[in-house]
């Protein structure tokens, strides 16, 4: 039997889509930020980044130290020099608040309510008791 394949990563991803920019020296690129974990980043943009040059990685209100780990083509790893706490990996990707939803707007209505008037009900007791008749009574 085959054995699981096992992901060798410290940490788990968040994938996102997100801007953020990596400053080397005197100049900052702008990259997108395609994941992040407490121990480094997937970034997209310029191609040309050399493996093992430091960076400063910039997010919002996150800066942190670290290094290209990988670079090919427009992609590149970055490895934190610190670990990043859970919660400031969430906190730096801004996941939206979920949307309350309104119930009143999804349910059914119902045969009869409070407000029918005399009228309306025996209308609705006349399709109850011929449901075969199509229009409402003259």
């Amino acid at each position: 039997m085959d054995e699981p394949v096992r992901d060798p990563r410290r940490s788990p991803r968040s994938r996102v889509l997100l801007a953020a920019s990596l400053e080397l020296g005197d100049r900052t690129l702008p990259v997108t930020l395609r994941d992040l974990s407490e121990h480094g980043a997937l970034v997209q943009g310029e191609a040309g980044l050399n493996p093992q040059c430091e960076i400063w990685f910039c997010r919002n209100g996150l800066r942190v130290q670290g290094y290209v780990a990988w670079a090919d083509g427009n992609q590149a790893g970055i490895a934190f020099s610190r670990a990043l706490k859970h919660d400031e990996v969430l906190r730096y990707i801004n996941r939206p608040e979920p949307r309350t939803v309104d119930e009143s707007a999804h349910r059914r209505p119902a045969l009869t309510r409070p407000g029918m008037s005399a009228e309306e009900r025996r209308w609705v007791e006349q399709m109850l008791r011929d449901p075969g008749r199509d229009s409402l009574p003259d």
